[in-house]
């Protein structure tokens, strides 16, 4: 026969504790687990059992007991054993012999303590609760074995001995430090979690960690963070809903990421509001109140097919606002009808300068002013203007000679109209002198004639 080991499990030392004082008692229920060449053990064997005085050595207390066609089934067992009358004051312990059939008994390493009613084992747990634990008990291996916790004999959950644990029927075995809940989840790789639904052909057999230190949720039918519901009252369908949060500005469903630094707070907030409004802002900490800036502004219009769209605290009901002050657009605005609308006011602009319009309409006429396409968008068709870098050159506006502002290209192009309005009065001026002055000689010379 094969060599066995007995693995005594939680009411090995119950037994003697279980029912009443063992004085009066015929028989105690003996729990145990059994493995074969570091295999669970099946099918039947025999038990001779012998109650000793001490962990080696010592002397016998009763016994030995041979318990006959003990069925042992995924290696665990439960079995009636009957000592006869026995009056235990102290700690004994349990030699245990195990046969197959056809073999011979075979003795285990070691014996298993047990103790009165009323006490406690060294390294036993009472199905009922223990007291009195002394420091450094759990439960547990000490060796690199999974700890398996089963229920109606299907496993509910496991303890790897690489720290990993599966609950709920884990998928596959853990990789290290991961865990695994729910039916049929199940990680692969160190420090995952992975919680998933029920297994179904088209959903979550295959949503499985890819990499180390991954977070999975599989959710057929929703996540609700605050609330089992959606917005609408119903029940959680594909959605990720959040419900309105207290704690901050506003008391609408939020979305926050946050940094810290010595005692302020900055981050970005995304806020779903009431009426059909999306904002992303900027967060922050003053003076112990978290606020917000605003950076972007959705409105959502139904029944009008339309929404709007504000950037940097913009506002106004146009389709698309950017900010309200020198440094984030001024109000620029897309209008209704889809014209873009520069902000211009007096009161945004400073250092004025007067412009030589003749000088200008002489640069531009000098800037060369082609047609193009824009590389890889013919499908945007044919464009007319100059190229940035010779505007840059020629004006010297802008920041950048890579783009052109529109207000230049059009304030350039204002400059050169006047420019040439003045050309062309001082050449009609010119022109009205030159005729005014071949008036006078016709008339002088019809005068003599008429002598």
């Amino acid at each position: 026969m094969k060599r066995m080991t007995l693995c005594v499990a939680l009411a090995t030392a119950i037994g003697l504790g279980l029912g009443s004082p063992l004085a009066h008692a015929d028989t105690f229920t003996y729990h145990g687990t059994l493995q074969d060449a570091g295999e669970a053990a099946n099918g039947k064997y025999e038990l001779r059992l012998t109650l000793y005085s001490g962990a080696s050595g010592g002397s016998v207390l009763a016994g030995p007991v041979t318990v006959y066609d003990v069925e042992v089934k995924d290696g665990n067992f439960v079995t009636n054993v009957d000592f006869g009358p026995l009056a235990l004051s102290s700690q004994a312990w349990l030699g245990v012999e195990v046969k197959a059939d056809g073999g011979d008994f075979v003795a285990l390493d070691s014996r298993s303590p047990v103790a009165p009613e009323g006490s406690a084992c060294p390294g036993s747990w009472a199905l009922d609760g223990n007291a009195g634990n002394p420091t450094g008990s759990y439960l547990g291996t000490a060796d690199a074995q999974t700890v398996v916790i089963k229920s109606n004999a299907g496993v509910v959950a496991r303890f790897e001995s690489n720290a990993s644990v599966g609950l709920a029927f884990p998928y596959t075995t853990a990789g290290a430090y991961s865990t695994a809940i729910g039916y049929n989840a199940g990680t692969a790789y160190e420090g995952s979690i992975v919680t998933g639904g029920r297994n179904d052909a088209t959903f979550g057999t295959t949503i499985r960690d890819t990499a180390t230190n991954q977070v999975i949720l599989v959710a057929q039918h929703g996540v609700g963070i605050n609330t089992a519901k959606a917005p609408d009252g119903n029940a959680l369908r594909d959605e990720l809903t959040i419900a309105p949060s207290t704690g901050l500005p506003g008391g609408n469903a939020d979305l926050t990421f946050e940094t810290s630094t010595t005692g302020t707070y900055n981050g970005f907030n995304m806020s779903a509001n009431p009426g059909g409004f999306f904002t992303l802002n900027g967060l922050y900490n003053s003076g112990g109140t978290l606020l917000y800036d605003q950076l972007l502004y959705i409105n959502y219009l139904h029944g009008s097919s339309s929404g709007q769209w504000r950037f940097n605290g913009a506002s106004g009901a146009v389709p698309l606002s950017v900010g309200h002050d020198s440094s984030t657009g001024n109000g620029a605005y897309l209008s209704n009808a889809g014209i873009w609308t520069n902000a211009s006011s007096r009161t945004f602009k400073e250092s004025f300068a007067a412009v030589d319009p003749l000088s200008v309409l002489d640069k531009l006429v000098a800037m060369p002013v082609m047609t193009w396409f824009y590389k890889g968008n013919h499908a945007d068709g044919q464009h007319i203007g100059p190229v940035a870098e010779d505007f840059a050159e020629v004006f010297g506006f802008g920041d950048n000679e890579k783009y052109i502002g529109t207000v230049d290209e059009s304030g350039v192009a204002l400059a050169a109209i006047q420019g040439l309005n003045k050309k062309l009065e001082a050449e009609n001026a010119d022109l009205h002198n030159k005729l005014d002055a071949l008036a006078a000689r016709l008339d002088k010379l019809e005068h003599r004639q008429g002598e």
